[in-house]
């Protein structure tokens, strides 16, 4: 899995906490598929912050920008108020027109405009995608991919360490970060 390192770090205190509030709350455990174990790996080893290196994954001609990775920490309610936490972009549609199961992900990083999620079961457990301006994703129990005829919905990987591995810096973004941060 590829390092990345962040010009504004979080404190990696509550880390074991965070997780075990995530499995209680959202009732599925990181240990149920091998990507979901993957962003596992990446939070203990490289940690959360802001101002990542690497930070760009290019797909289909176009350059999506991560501006921070979300911290695995209990909800505020919970005592814990620094930094920016996970978040669960679980869509129960109650009285909607929408039927069958709801798949559920969790937001682990953002961007501009952007919002990363990471599917948590379902048939597209451990696949990454990015939702523009937080549009819902919705998927039923006949999908067994991110759609990619959905305006707004990128699919980003089948697993978190193929989107890790996936992101990018060129010498001139290295060369910024620098000034900005040092090595």
């Amino acid at each position: 899995m590829q390092a990345i390192k962040y010009g504004y770090p979080d404190l990696k205190d509550q880390l074991d906490t965070g997780i075990a509030y995530h499995e209680k709350a959202f009732e599925f455990s990181f240990q149920d598929h091998e990507s979901l174990k993957q962003y596992l790996t990446f939070c203990k080893e490289n940690g959360t912050g802001s101002d990542p290196l690497p930070c760009c994954f290019e797909k289909d001609n176009e350059s999506l920008y991560i501006d921070f990775f979300a911290r695995l920490a209990p909800h505020p309610e919970y005592g814990f108020e620094s930094a920016i936490t996970v978040v669960s972009c679980t869509k129960q549609l109650e009285g909607s027109m929408i039927r069958g199961n709801v798949n559920d992900a969790l937001i682990i990083a953002y961007g501009t405009h952007l919002s990363i999620g990471l599917v948590i079961r379902g048939k597209c457990i451990g696949k990454v995608f990015a939702l523009e301006d937080i549009k819902p994703l919705v998927l039923d129990d006949d999908m067994d991919d991110i759609p990619s005829d959905i305006e707004g919905i990128t699919k980003l990987g089948d697993s978190f360490d193929e989107f890790i591995n996936a992101l990018s810096a060129d010498e001139d973004d290295i060369e910024e970060w620098k000034e900005d941060f040092g090595e």
